[in-house]
């Protein structure tokens, strides 16, 4: 079977609704470089799409602690591209694997609801309770691809990907902040 766009949205969506120790076939396992260019396309058209949602109630008029940290960009960029990956995938997505049995997908969703709600750290805690699911929504989206492709390919390439991520957002940021964009 060939690798497009939409065979890749379908497995993820598939995993999605129905999240699974063995979510890929043989022939997609052993092809995560062919995988992730596409998962990184859904990634941000999810983040885009996500960013317009917010942004239409109002959400990116709030302080978000990354805007601290863009005057010292080698911070960030170790924060971000390499310390979050490395510990935010080791507590949220390390721990599911075969071992959990019948109860992954209860373990899948606890650790996706506990990775997203870990980023309400982000903002500043003056923002109103009932904003609290729309201001993680994305980190909610990030945690199901993450744990597709944890138990897709492995722990590493869930870092990987995780980094790669971060590691756009980041470079958009300070990008946006040397242009008096953000």
């Amino acid at each position: 079977m060939e690798i497009t766009f939409s065979t890749v949205w379908r497995s993820l969506i598939d995993f999605a609704l129905n999240p699974r120790q063995n979510p890929l076939s043989d022939q997609y396992r052993t092809l995560p470089h062919k995988f992730f260019p596409y998962l990184l396309g859904i990634d941000f058209l999810l983040m885009f799409f996500l960013s317009a949602i917010l942004s239409m109630v109002g959400v990116e008029e709030m302080d978000h602690e990354i805007e601290k940290l863009l005057d010292d960009p080698l911070l960030l960029a170790g924060m971000a591209i390499f310390i979050a990956p490395i510990v935010e995938e080791a507590i949220f997505r390390l721990p599911i694997g075969p071992w959990l049995g019948k109860y992954f997908k209860v373990i899948f969703w606890i650790l996706t609801f506990g990775f997203a709600a870990l980023h309400l750290t982000n903002f500043n805690s003056s923002f109103p309770i009932y904003l609290a699911p729309l201001l993680v929504l994305p980190q909610f989206f990030l945690g199901i691809m993450l744990g597709y492709i944890r138990v897709g390919w492995g722990f590493w390439y869930a870092v990987f990907f995780h980094a790669t991520h971060n590691g756009i957002l980041v470079g958009l940021a300070l990008i946006g902040a040397k242009f008096g964009l953000a």
